[in-house]
């Protein structure tokens, strides 16, 4: 391993700041010899981000392969079966593999639904109608993880908060992570996400994404909404790298690593995607990744990228969105890219 270049990370964070890509950032770092490292731009290193749709791994998909791994749950069982409200064209033929890889070809923005109660939000989505079968294509959005988030509470009897406490933020000391930060802590320690014309006020410490937000009346949701810092989210990658272990204690079952870092995808879909997570993607992960790297991106400005061939990952919390969201996000994902690039090349 090369020795690691804060300087490098340092500019290339004042660089995103002055071409006005965000104001404030963390960067974290794990490094191949378990090592971990922290550069802040503009606030603390243990600022309260909201992840946004870092949210769907952390921790949705990886407690739906925990209770796969552990015989709990089966990755070709029928949503059907723990969703029976579901009544969708192609309703037996959706399995839990769906809602994992995002091969539902769910065709409706859940922005499109923020104005309607959290009811009619999920009678939406399960009344559904597809234009073509389940697992044919790669369609991400947040829907599957909507259902993935029922899907574990049911299977469970426990929130997500409970589940994600219980299973991943505890054991691992991730003692600033979960929903509804301002319950636990100073408005001031939460970075604030946007002017929401949409709520009419500043959104900080409540959950940015609209129709998670509506959904939440009724339960956390498994597609959005959870809050974390750099340092949190560093202990849960690095876990998920040492398939499932953390400084020597066993948190997660053995074989995480390979489902999360592995093409779930038969070759005639055309698409690449692990179980739960995204893999091998150029357009956040950089030109250094290996076939194997996975990760996660966030609206709010969020990302997780590892690589288990090198043992590494990054991970960038910052506030993209602030004061408003841009129409793309081509250059928060050219950020990305670039950061993992920087990053990579010294490991």
């Amino acid at each position: 391993m090369r020795l690691f270049q804060e300087e490098a990370i340092q500019n290339l964070l004042a660089q995103g700041q002055a071409q006005g890509v965000f104001s404030k950032a963390v960067a974290g770092f794990v490094l191949p010899d378990g090592s971990r490292r922290l550069v802040a731009l503009g606030t603390a290193e243990d600022t309260i981000f909201d992840i946004a749709s870092l949210t769907k791994v952390c921790p949705t998909s990886t407690l739906a392969l925990c209770a796969i791994l552990q015989g709990k749950l089966d990755v070709d069982a029928k949503v059907a079966d723990f969703i029976p409200e579901l009544q969708t064209n192609y309703r037996d033929d959706i399995r839990i593999f769906h809602l994992l890889t995002h091969s539902l070809d769910y065709r409706v923005p859940m922005k499109t639904l923020r104005t309607l109660p959290p009811e009619k939000i999920l009678e939406a989505l399960f009344t559904y109608q597809f234009q073509i079968p389940p697992g044919k294509a790669f369609n991400y959005g947040n829907p599957p993880s909507v259902l993935l988030g029922i899907v574990l509470n049911r299977l469970t009897g426990k929130s997500l908060q409970q589940l994600g406490s219980e299973t991943f933020f505890e054991p691992l000391g991730m003692e600033r992570s979960g929903w509804d930060p301002l319950d636990r802590f100073p408005k001031e320690q939460i970075m604030p996400t946007e002017e929401c014309e949409f709520r009419g006020r500043t959104i900080q410490g409540e959950i940015h994404d609209e129709s998670a937000w509506v959904l939440r009346k009724l339960f956390p949701v498994g597609s959005a909404g959870m809050f974390s810092t750099v340092p949190d989210l560093l202990r849960f990658v690095q876990m998920v790298l040492n398939d499932g272990l953390y400084e020597g204690k066993r948190v997660a079952p053995a074989g995480l690593l390979d489902l999360v870092s592995h093409n779930a995808f038969a070759a005639e879909v055309g698409a690449e995607t692990a179980l739960g997570w995204e893999l091998n993607a150029e357009r956040f992960m950089g030109s250094r990744r290996s076939p194997r790297t996975f990760g996660k991106t966030g609206f709010t400005g969020a990302s997780i990228v590892a690589d288990p061939e090198k043992g590494a990952a990054a991970v960038l919390l910052s506030n993209f969105t602030w004061p408003h969201r841009e129409p793309s996000a081509d250059r928060i994902n050219q950020f990305r890219a670039a950061l993992a690039d920087v990053f990579f090349a010294q490991v």
